[in-house]
């Protein structure tokens, strides 16, 4: 029994007055290194595992409760009896990434099992919140983890990362598979080139004499109401263009095309001919619903229930900028090439080639999706001055982290540096509360060096 596995033990035991944990759960977060925003299109990434993460001592309970403490008492507890279908708490609460996890088992075991049983547990956690690291995705993995083992449903990894990608919708995020099949399927020294419908992995090694070092630009993302709707925005504006595209190249070509998800237009034509496609129908500017039902014979009212309904039942809001189609599309066909640009390169131990990739997906992060922010945009300006061979916004964007590579001679001057200008210089100077969060906090919680760590673990406990 490790440090940590003691410490929450005895304090699961003097909350649960006397009861002792049969599981100790650890589930790692990640950081993804190359391919944001491609998963939930059918196109590949290029994440690892970190070090930090989740971790859950627990309990099986002779009723359907489930009883969570988080260690951090600002989060408080959480309780709900396991059911067909679970009520959520309200949007942003952390309690439902727990429901969530609870969800997607009952759903995808319930009718195997004769009434499942709930658990008391103790969580804590050394991921930064709202920071891009899977924090989210980690609490759902581990509450499903915690829930399997409090009823001993065995553990088959790939197809619960499947299920868990779809379970996390519970939240009302539409993302992909990416942070499931990395916190579950990692191995340590590896990251992993992952690809989807079916979901399949490659390990993939890191260049020699090189680290990965992650920056935190201590802006928050949270799922809140109003950043829910900016990153659902994302997937179903891709939705839409698909659909475009589809409906366009069938009118035009004189037979149907099939297309879920973005990926799926590339059976009918290459990446360049695609991308030419789409400059030449969509166009450079904004689209509108209106016209968007126009030319796929639908009415406004059709066009949002088919894609933009959200799973609370709400429609997105219409924006009045418009819909920037092209630029999505150019975004996820240059950057599902990237990521397999980038297993050459890595294949070929050339860490210059893959930090030029780097670079050119922030670029596109930026300039094409729209994820990242001015701070971003400071430390990794700030990066690439102390030394990395690429630098980007990893995650979600709106915020939270970059992901570096620095050469192993090279990470404690980068990490001097990075303090210097971003940290004491840019937030200091421009961003004073922000600033005032590094200054509580420890420089080294700021600037993590990170090697690639083994998926998710249950340790069962005598």
């Amino acid at each position: 029994m490790n440090t940590i596995c003691e410490r929450l033990t005895q304090r699961f035991t003097q909350i649960y007055e006397g009861k002792k944990p049969t599981a100790y759960i650890t589930v790692p977060g990640r950081v993804n290194l190359i391919g944001e925003h491609t998963d939930y299109n059918g196109l590949p990434v290029m994440p690892m595992a970190i070090a930090r993460g989740i971790r859950i001592v627990l309990a099986p309970r002779g009723d359907a409760l489930v009883h969570v403490t988080n260690a951090k008492a600002e989060f408080g507890t959480r309780e709900f009896a396991v059911s067909k279908n679970i009520p959520p708490y309200v949007t942003g609460d952390w309690g439902n990434y727990i429901k969530s996890g609870a969800q997607g088992v009952i759903e995808a075991y319930a009718s195997s099992q004769n009434g499942m049983l709930g658990f008391d547990a103790l969580i804590d956690s050394d991921l930064p919140m709202a920071a891009g690291l899977s924090s989210s995705s980690a609490l759902v993995v581990a509450s499903a983890l915690a829930l399997m083992a409090a009823n001993g449903i065995p553990l088959e990894r790939t197809s619960l990362a499947e299920q868990m990608a779809a379970a996390e919708r519970y939240v009302g995020t539409m993302g992909g598979g990416m942070d499931q099949a990395v916190i579950l399927l990692a191995q340590a020294d590896s990251a992993l080139k992952i690809d989807f419908y079916p979901l399949r992995t490659q390990s993939v090694t890191l260049p020699e004499g090189y680290s990965v070092v992650i920056c935190n630009s201590l802006v928050v993302a949270p799922k809140t109401e109003a950043a829910r709707l900016n990153y659902n925005r994302r997937p179903l504006e891709c939705h839409l263009a698909t659909a475009l595209l589809a409906h366009h190249m069938s009118t035009t070509g004189g037979s149907a095309v099939q297309a879920e998800r973005m990926a799926d237009l590339l059976r009918y034509k290459n990446v360049r001919r695609l991308l030419a496609l789409a400059a030449d129908y969509l166009g450079e500017g904004p689209w509108t619903r209106e016209k968007a039902a126009a030319e796929l014979n639908m009415t406004i009212s059709q066009l949002e229930q088919r894609f933009f309904l959200m799973r609370d039942g709400q429609i997105l809001p219409e924006y009045p900028e418009g819909m920037p189609l092209l630029q999505r599309v150019r975004h996820v066909l240059t950057e599902g090439e990237r990521v397999e640009a980038s297993l050459t390169a890595l294949a070929a131990g050339d860490a210059h080639a893959f930090g030029r990739l780097m670079h050119e997906s922030h670029a596109s992060c930026r300039d094409l999706y729209g994820i990242s922010c001015p701070e971003l945009e400071q430390l990794v300006d700030a990066a690439r001055k102390a030394g990395a061979v690429g630098a980007r916004l990893t995650g979600a964007g709106f915020g939270g982290c970059t992901v570096n590579l620095v050469a192993n001679d090279k990470v404690a001057e980068f990490k001097e540096q990075v303090v210097k200008v971003y940290y004491e210089g840019y937030l200091h100077t421009h961003k004073p509360a922000l600033y005032q969060t590094f200054a509580e906090n420890d420089p080294e919680s700021m600037v993590i060096v990170s090697t690639p760590a083994d998926g998710a673990v249950i340790n069962q406990l005598s």
